[in-house]
């Protein structure tokens, strides 16, 4: 039984549109075993078809791991009661959860990316995690954002909302106190950027969120805060390290399959990389997948959302690799089509880097196609919905803004399709607040165009010059009438572009997160293509969300914690 791992030095790591991040580079004793045989490592064989131990067409003089046909002939490396793979905030709170209620149970933690705190969507977070006082009243919230889809059953959300529950009082035992927390509620609200997303919903006031920082920090010092020492994933990183003696972290260890028997279908362990060695692992209570998504695999996207270009802000080792080991399983999937996108960002001209998250000011011009016309309701970021200039007087069918890349469309709130390239189009009196944290010059920067007319802007940005004279005129037109006729923007958003020079920034499509994956049920079960539970296979977080048709804001972390924990408790007790 391999127990433990070794602290070693952190070092920065690197990545395109994400601040950097720490690293751990771990250390610990060689896998029982590894050095006795030379494990396959090609996609052949056994690795045609994990989870199957009667796979045939491999021919070896000796039996090894890659022809073996009976359970009792496979030859385990090393043995734990559980192993998790994925040091996000799910995983790290199904193994803390192993640590504090396994009485004595030994569990492997398996992180891809080189990071303790994982290398997912996680750290790079608002940090903002969901809770809620009462079940009950939480759950007519969560059913009324389900709307319209029917694949998420009530058990399952009523296990979240009684996993919701306990997420701030779980905070408060696992150390965190009053003054190292922002604690929102109906009764207090102190900063929340979707408080509650859709407030036009039942339920909506049953939420509550809390988020690491000083309770007394103005909004000014809050954004200031260093992510390495008060980010909720941060912390549950910390929490792991603190449990030697039944969490064992490996970093740089991907999963690569999974082994289940035959005959019952029961996952009996993994396979995982390490080190340059192929390690079979058992795990006689059960596997944990928390893989999260498959933002960065453009194919995934293309297939499942329909996208052909858009850009992740985080998660660059989020590739869908779960996704693959637990097809060849044959397990169910549920909400591939549900995600936090699409809006728009400004993207430098030659493809390098997008602009910075939440960076410019869209109510401060005007978004085009490249027919030079508006075609959506263009004052978006990643969430616009209770901020100044909404009107919570509003119905769901008339109000306005971006709700996790969520548009009202037709009375209802739909993920939108983003064009693979539109154009940020504004004039000389709102540069500075337009381009905002980006800097003081996007040309100098590369982001696009200025000119000392509208007909000369469209020309270098290949624009139709009439189009977007015409779409221009009429946009002024609403702005001196105080009321945006085509898509009702709030008046505050109404900004002409009439002082030259003027300006068109290109702008790419911008999201955070998938949800979907493995259908789970209520006890975090993953289910087969039967709809059976597949014995031993767990799954929390985004890795087969309970997220279907909208979201609301801290629901991913909050479901991250609820689900790390359900799945963790129904793994001890097999």
């Amino acid at each position: 039984m391999q127990q433990g791992s070794k602290e070693s030095p952190r070092k920065e790591i690197k990545q395109e549109g994400i601040l950097p991040q720490a690293g751990r580079q771990d250390s610990r004793p060689e896998a029982k075993g590894s050095s006795r045989r030379d494990f396959i490592k090609s996609v052949g064989c056994f690795g045609l078809a994990l989870g199957a131990l009667s796979v045939t067409g491999c021919s070896s003089q000796t039996p090894t791991n890659d022809t073996v046909s009976k359970v009792e002939d496979i030859s385990w490396d090393e043995t734990w009661d559980i192993i998790v793979v994925g040091a996000g905030l799910a995983g790290t709170s199904a193994a803390v959860t192993v640590a504090t209620e396994g009485e004595g149970a030994k569990c492997l933690l398996l992180e891809k990316s080189p990071a303790d705190f994982g290398g997912g969507n996680s750290p790079y977070s608002s940090g903002y995690v969901l809770y809620a006082k009462s079940a009950a009243d939480i759950t007519v919230y969560l059913k009324a954002l389900r709307g319209h889809m029917t694949n998420t059953p009530d058990d399952v959300i009523e296990a979240y909302a009684k996993g919701l529950t306990e997420n701030l009082e779980w905070a408060y035992k696992l150390g965190l106190t009053d003054d190292m927390m922002r604690i929102d509620s109906v009764e207090k609200l102190s900063f929340s950027f979707c408080w509650p997303e859709y407030p036009e919903l039942p339920g909506c006031d049953a939420m509550g969120t809390f988020i690491m920082a000083p309770a007394n920090m103005s909004n000014e010092d809050f954004v200031k805060l260093d992510p390495a020492e008060t980010h909720i994933a941060r912390f549950m990183a910390k929490k792991v390290s603190e449990y030697p003696d039944a969490i064992t972290e490996l970093t740089k260890a991907p999963l690569t399959g999974l082994i289940q028997d035959p005959t019952t279908k029961t996952v009996l362990g993994v396979i995982y990389e390490y080190g340059g060695k192929t390690v079979y692992a058992k795990a006689t209570r059960g596997v944990i997948m928390c893989c999260g998504g498959f933002e960065n695999n453009p194919e995934m996207v293309q297939d499942y959302l329909s996208m052909p270009v858009a850009f992740a802000r985080a998660a660059v080792h989020n590739t869908g690799d779960g996704h693959l080991v637990c097809q060849k399983i044959g397990t169910a999937f549920w909400h591939m089509n549900s995600y936090a996108g699409f809006w728009n960002n400004i993207r430098k001209l030659d493809g390098s880097a997008m602009g910075n998250y939440f960076g410019v000011d869209k109510g401060s011009g005007i978004t085009v196609s490249r027919g030079g016309r508006r075609f959506y309701m263009d004052w978006d970021a990643c969430v616009l919905n209770d901020w100044p200039g909404q009107d919570r007087g509003d119905t769901f069918e008339t109000a306005v803004g971006c709700r996790h890349g969520h548009f009202q469309f037709g009375g209802e709130w739909p993920h939108l399709p983003m064009p693979a390239e539109s154009w940020f189009i504004f004039d000389a009196a709102h540069l500075e607040k337009a381009y905002g944290t980006n800097g003081t010059d996007p040309i100098a920067d590369g982001f696009g165009y200025k000119a000392d007319s509208i007909a000369d802007l469209a020309k270098l940005a290949g624009l139709p010059v009439e189009e977007l004279e015409q779409t221009v005129a009429t946009w002024n037109g609403y702005c001196k009438a105080g009321r945006d006729l085509s898509f009702f923007r709030p008046l505050e958003t109404l900004a002409s572009i009439e002082k030259a020079p003027f300006y068109a920034l290109r702008c790419a499509p911008e999201w955070i997160n998938t949800d979907g994956g493995p259908v789970r049920n209520a006890k975090g079960e993953v289910l087969d293509l039967d709809g059976k539970v597949i014995p031993g296979l767990y799954s929390a977080g985004e890795f087969g969300s309970v997220w279907s048709e909208m979201y609301q804001g801290a629901g991913n972390l909050g479901e991250c914690m609820a689900y790390g924990r359900i799945s963790a408790r129904n793994c001890l007790a097999r």
